[in-house]
């Protein structure tokens, strides 16, 4: 799998060897009214788009660092995949932007980010 996130702007991308996690979810928004007496009543809203969290491995300690900064930059970010293209989307950070030594290896890397799909 070939995962690429770019920042907008040519604010420039990172590669990660392997995308290690995608956990996404999407918020309902319906509003639901109890009613006097007995019953409720709907207001249907569409869902958000998605939220959740990438953790992305780089061999390389500079290339996660690298990745962490350009992460937590003022920037959009685009996200393509060459083999599952259902994950692709723009999104901004919304949270944190961690990076971690992996526990497994002693030697890779691993850089978390928690995203808000802006555009699908």
């Amino acid at each position: 799998m070939t995962s690429t996130i770019s920042a907008s702007g040519g604010g420039g991308s990172t590669s990660p060897a392997l995308v290690l996690g995608y956990r996404a979810a999407r918020q309902g928004r319906n509003i639901i009214h109890d009613l006097i007496g007995d019953g409720i009543a709907v207001t249907l809203i569409g869902s958000r788009l998605r939220s959740g969290t990438l953790a992305l491995l780089y061999p390389v300690k500079a290339d996660a660092f690298a990745a962490e900064a350009l992460l937590a930059s003022k920037a959009t970010f685009t996200l393509t995949d060459t083999d599952v293209a259902e994950v692709g989307m723009s999104f901004v950070t919304d949270g944190d932007v961690t990076v971690e030594l992996d526990d497994a290896t002693r030697d890779a890397w691993v850089v978390s980010v928690d995203f808000q799909q802006v555009e699908s």
